[in-house]
């Protein structure tokens, strides 16, 4: 329908929406059975079977497009987050003399 689940709940209690509440194992639920076309938002596809097969293939193009601009932004975000955390780590670790570093890898490679 193209809104919130908080719109469906205020449609339901306000009449605009009928709805049946069934009880079930893990609380109950309200079912809809039936959508009237007066609240129903968003694209529509054409009636025409070849229409609709090419708003479809327009649709799934479109797509594919934001997932790999998304999937690109992602894994900017990705890097970044790692370049982040190890200057984190960097900042965090205590100032030790190169001496007692070397030491420390000796001891613990001899154990």
């Amino acid at each position: 329908m193209g809104v919130s689940t908080r719109t469906v709940r205020r449609y339901v209690k306000s009449g605009k929406l009928h709805a049946e509440f069934i009880r079930g194992n893990h609380g109950g639920e309200f079912r809809i059975s039936a959508i009237p076309p007066e609240l129903i938002k968003g694209k529509t596809l054409d009636k025409e079977p070849g229409q609709t097969m090419d708003t479809l293939q327009g649709l799934l193009h479109e797509l594919q497009q934001q997932n790999l601009q998304l999937a690109a932004q992602f894994g900017a975000a990705t890097e970044r987050i790692h370049t982040l955390e190890s200057q984190v780590k960097l900042l965090t670790t205590g100032k030790q003399p190169w001496w007692r570093r070397l030491f420390r890898r000796i001891s613990r490679n001899s154990a």
